[in-house]
């Protein structure tokens, strides 16, 4: 229960405060923290202590009891963490959301930007109380569920998990020790440092595409080209684990031409891991907590992150039956299959999220699905309205004054 309340907080936390300028970075460093716990997890737990402690009971007991280190930091940080100003201001604290929002704007209370910003999160507030005042649970599934702007938001988000998991990427790195065997490489300690490389990668990936590439090149394509890389990625190291299937590592080495293939593949996994950091790994954390209204949103994405560590579960469980029932390059070409059927419902399905307001895109989501291509990328009034006040979340009165475009499927 604790991983599932980390998984779901940080992500909608970091989208309420941060601007827009900024949301992709701000939000993508949940996913670079991610990231860095298993640099910790792979280098230093796996080869550092299989190094230092292998065989003892210590091996087993100090990876163990280092994960209760960085839940202590959590916790107690928390207590000087406060709550945002839209949920400050949902309960009706006004002074309290004002004098956050001031704190994290690093401005006075009465600056211009902050009461511009404050302004605009008690407007659309407002607008939704007018609309939904008081929903239970069930009100909330009818919401979702019911109108089809939010359904389609929700399926939309649905799949990006479901890609996410099933593309291979996690399956992969929880065996990547077995992998990179397959790949040539021999040894316990060679193997668990391949796989603290694999996860140095993934971080600095992850870290790099948050600060310079996901609010200049946006959602939409970094899908799509990290989608690409990881189809050509899966598709290489299928082919590698066809032709030398049956092979040892002795005789892959002492073939020249195989053991350049093995290199090329080892670069392959590593290049995928940079694939996926850039795409399914980071986008579907940021674009459910972009895409929902506010009143929908925790509900939403909680429920989604529940789809994600089931087909989490999921896709780890089939990994060593799909790996032996397939000889192994089977799993490898199942995976880019995947890859290829997200690349095209992306293209069809997926908006640009980038520049617009958290509340500003029920008109992508009145259109049926595979015509959301025509209009992915936001017009300039869209980016006008999006950036009037630098802070997508809550500055333009045009969303707020627009009549709830409600239509139920029938």
């Amino acid at each position: 229960m604790g991983i599932g309340v980390t998984t779901i907080l940080p992500s909608i936390y970091l989208s309420e405060i941060a601007p827009s300028s900024i949301r992709g970075l701000v939000t993508l460093q949940y996913a670079c923290c991610q990231q860095l716990g298993v640099v910790f997890g792979f280098f230093f737990f796996n080869y550092g202590i299989t190094k230092s402690f292998a065989g003892s009971d210590l091996q087993w007991q100090l990876p163990t009891a280092l994960q209760g280190i960085p839940a202590v930091i959590w916790g107690l940080g928390s207590f000087y963490t406060p709550e945002s100003p839209r949920f400050l201001m949902t309960k009706g604290k006004r002074s309290d959301a004002l004098a956050v929002l001031s704190r994290f704007r690093g401005l006075p209370e009465d600056h211009q930007y902050v009461q511009d910003e404050f302004r605009g999160i008690q407007m659309q507030i407002d607008h939704e109380a007018e609309v939904v005042a008081g929903a239970s649970l069930i009100d909330v599934v009818k919401e979702t569920f019911g109108p089809v702007t939010n359904s389609r938001r929700f399926f939309l988000m649905f799949l990006a998990h479901l890609f996410s998991q099933w593309s291979g990427a996690n399956a992969i790195t929880q065996y990547s020790p077995t992998i990179f065997g397959y790949l040539g490489i021999e040894g316990d300690q060679s193997k668990f440092l391949a796989t603290g490389i694999y996860a140095v990668v993934k971080f600095v990936s992850t870290l790099l595409f948050a600060i310079f590439v996901i609010d200049f090149i946006g959602r939409r394509r970094s899908l799509m080209t990290g989608i690409i890389l990881q189809i050509l990625t899966l598709a290489y190291v299928g082919a590698y684990l066809g032709v030398t299937n049956g092979r040892t590592a002795a005789s892959i080495e002492a073939d020249p031409a195989a053991y350049r293939a093995s290199q090329a593949a080892i670069a392959a996994i590593y290049l995928h891991a940079i694939a996926w950091s850039v795409d399914w790994f980071s986008i579907p954390y940021l674009v459910s907590s972009e895409v929902f209204p506010i009143r929908i949103r925790s509900p939403n994405v909680s429920a989604l992150m529940a789809f994600h560590w089931a087909f989490y579960f999921g896709c780890s469980r089939a990994m060593p039956s799909l790996l032996a029932a397939t000889a192994r390059y089977g799993a490898f070409a199942f995976f880019a299959s995947v890859c290829c059927l997200s690349l095209v419902y992306v293209f069809f399905a997926m908006p640009e999220t980038a520049g617009r307001s958290l509340e500003s895109m029920d008109s992508l989501f009145e259109r049926p699905w595979y015509t959301v291509w025509k209009v992915a990328y936001p017009k300039p009034r869209d980016l006008v309205q999006g950036h009037q006040h630098d802070n997508g979340d809550e500055d333009d009165e045009e969303d707020v004054d627009i009549k709830p475009r409600v239509s139920y499927k029938s």
